[in-house]
């Protein structure tokens, strides 16, 4: 994309383009609708050339983060659908470039890292020993 930018914002910048487009081609705009990121529609919204491994990191960025998850469809891979987090994430308006980091003052009250997510806990499944599966 550009120089001086860190390879995870510019993965970011690309990812938020991507989901964008997506959007507004494919989705439009609710958690229903089917979006496949690798189809020329979206490609050309994006009006730049991309690379499909760019592209490829740019689907695995938002998978990771919970801003598209795969469908349950055998008909294409790479099939998603947008979450929620994901059309709020778009609604933010496009990720700001990093700051330069601060150094922390001790003492100072304030934030003390990322909070971790919350654990994901499979209910209702019995009988199989273990976890069924499921890691956590």
């Amino acid at each position: 994309m550009s120089e001086g930018i860190p390879l995870e914002n510019e993965t970011e910048l690309l990812a938020w383009a991507v989901l964008q487009a997506a959007n507004r081609t494919q989705a439009r705009g609710t958690t229903v609708r089917l979006v496949v990121p690798r189809t020329p529609e979206v490609i050309h919204e994006l009006d730049m050339e991309i690379t499909e491994e760019r592209l490829l990191t740019a689907e695995e960025w938002l998978v990771d983060r919970g801003y598209l998850v795969p469908a349950d469809v055998v008909l294409t891979r790479g099939t998603y659908t947008i979450t929620p987090a994901g059309l709020e994430w778009l609604r933010g308006g496009i990720p700001e470039p990093p700051k330069a980091p601060q150094k922390a003052t001790e003492g100072a009250s304030g934030p003390r890292g990322p909070t971790p997510a919350p654990r994901r806990t499979q209910r209702g499944v019995g009988g199989r020993g273990g976890n069924g599966g499921f890691g956590g």
